[in-house]
């Protein structure tokens, strides 16, 4: 029977097995990884060049330069994990298996060179352009270089060129690419930034068939190409069509109502300035109606002697000489040639409107206090004494034609002695406003070309005083 203080041998043995086992898996788990570097020298950390670790790798020759084993070789730049890599791997690839005779086909070449911190392939890539490579039999009518893919421990460049072949001896047959030498180095990076490039070496791709078709299938009975277009291609150019049709008919209307819209507006211009525009006659013009106004009131004066009327017309011419003397506007109308004149208005001579069937009558409105009235500046000079004598005429024949004389009107006397007209002074007044039109006349052809004073509108101010 088992006492308290008794322990079982069972027991015992568990607790000393438990204790034993727990020893043997700390032994293991110190002496494991020692083991496994020992017996994995590729996963050690790479021996620096020119370190005392580098001739400790290699204890049975650690001076030896030429032994490939020893990694402080210059010319084994690579450790082992780099060494698993190939420095470079190309292949072509085609966009067809078989193509005809001067068809274009595209052929790619993609490379993969080795590219790490330490390591990395440097390819001659001027061989490789479109402008540079040859690829007899086959032409190189274009290519194109796309951008590197880096995928670690691998960049990636690729060509693409744009071939054909031509040539009467390749129909029906498999024609090779020739051969392509690629040339390479590998580069090591040193301590310290340096580089240090390896020997020159040449990379060969291996060539690719391509097969060249006739240029007619046996059994064609014509050589003219199938067309490639679809009833989708058809109608897709149609729509197209109609679309550009549409546009450029919107267009057209537009320019159109954009070139009708500039016309119109032309047109509205054109004639509110035609409407704007006030026909001027020269003062030469207005001076020879005057005179020969007056030469015809001379004659018949002379023949019938003077009457209201006679005087009426003689203050008429006048006052187109007193205009052009004060520089005032001459009113001009155009009427039919049959029309006679009217009270104050005096017949231009014969000009363009009497090519029309029209005749120009002139009319001024002046008066012998036109100058002293609103403000209008008196004549100086000679035009001065050329409007004392035209005013001094005016007020006789307009005295003459439309009033009496009176004690305190001031106006001259040109009743006769049997209460009729005098006569006298109707034939001095119209000799003196003759001789004062005529120096007027020649005043005016001198100043033929000078700048003439600006005259007021005709509506500007009233003209006559009251």
């Amino acid at each position: 029977m088992m006492t308290p203080g008794t322990r079982t041998p069972g027991i015992r043995d568990w607790r000393l097995g438990i204790g034993v086992a727990t020893g043997v898996t700390l032994m293991l788990a110190v002496l494991a990884p020692r083991s496994l570097s020992a017996q994995n020298p590729a996963s050690m950390p790479a021996p620096r060049r020119g370190s005392g670790a580098s001739s400790a790798a290699n204890p049975t020759n650690p001076t030896n330069p030429t032994n490939p084993t020893n990694p402080t070789n210059p010319t084994n730049p690579t450790n082992r994990s780099d060494l698993s890599v190939p420095p470079i791997e190309c292949w072509w690839k085609t966009d067809r298996n078989a193509v005809s005779v001067g068809e274009h086909f595209q052929l790619t070449l993609t490379c993969a060179v080795l590219a790490t911190d330490r390591v990395s392939v440097v390819v001659d890539e001027s061989s490789l352009e479109p402008s540079a490579l040859h690829l007899t039999p086959f032409e190189i009518i274009g290519g194109q270089r796309f951008r590197d893919i880096l995928n670690a421990p691998r960049k990636f460049f690729q060509y693409q060129y744009t071939m054909r072949v031509l040539g009467e001896e390749f129909f029906g047959k498999e024609v090779p690419l020739p051969r392509l030498q690629i040339t390479y180095k590998v580069q090591n990076s040193l301590q310290g930034g340096a580089a240090l490039q390896g020997r020159e070496a040449q990379y060969s791709l291996v060539p690719v068939p391509i097969r060249v078709l006739s240029l007619v299938p046996p059994g064609a009975a014509d050589i003219r190409d199938t067309p490639t277009d679809t009833f989708g291609d058809v109608e897709t150019r149609l729509f197209r069509s109609n679309i550009f049709l549409i546009v450029a008919s919107v267009a057209f209307i537009a320019a159109g109502l954009m070139v009708v819209m500039l016309l119109a507006r032309a047109a509205v211009r054109r004639r509110a300035a035609t409407a704007a525009r006030h026909r001027t006659v020269s003062p030469m013009t207005v001076l020879r109606a005057a005179i020969r106004e007056l030469a015809t009131v001379r004659a018949e004066s002379s023949r019938a002697g003077w009457t209201d009327e006679l005087a009426g017309r003689a203050a008429a011419a006048v006052r187109l000489a007193g205009a052009v003397a004060l520089s005032r506007p001459v009113s001009h109308k155009e009427v039919d040639r049959q029309t006679s004149a009217s009270e104050g208005q005096v017949a231009a001579p014969a000009g363009l409107a009497t090519l029309r069937g029209k005749t120009t009558m002139l009319s001024a409105a002046v008066t012998p206090e036109s100058p002293a009235s609103n403000g209008h500046t008196r004549p100086e000079g000679r035009g001065a004494e050329l409007w004392r004598s035209l005013s001094q005429s005016l007020g006789v024949f307009t005295a003459a034609r439309y009033a009496r004389p009176s004690a305190s009107s001031g106006r001259p006397e040109v009743e006769g002695r049997n209460g009729g007209l005098d006569q006298a002074a109707l034939d001095s007044a119209l000799a003196e406003s003759e001789d004062a039109v005529k120096r007027l006349r020649v005043r005016q052809a001198l100043r033929f070309g000078r700048r003439k004073p600006h005259a007021e509108s005709a509506g500007a101010r009233p003209t006559w005083a009251r």
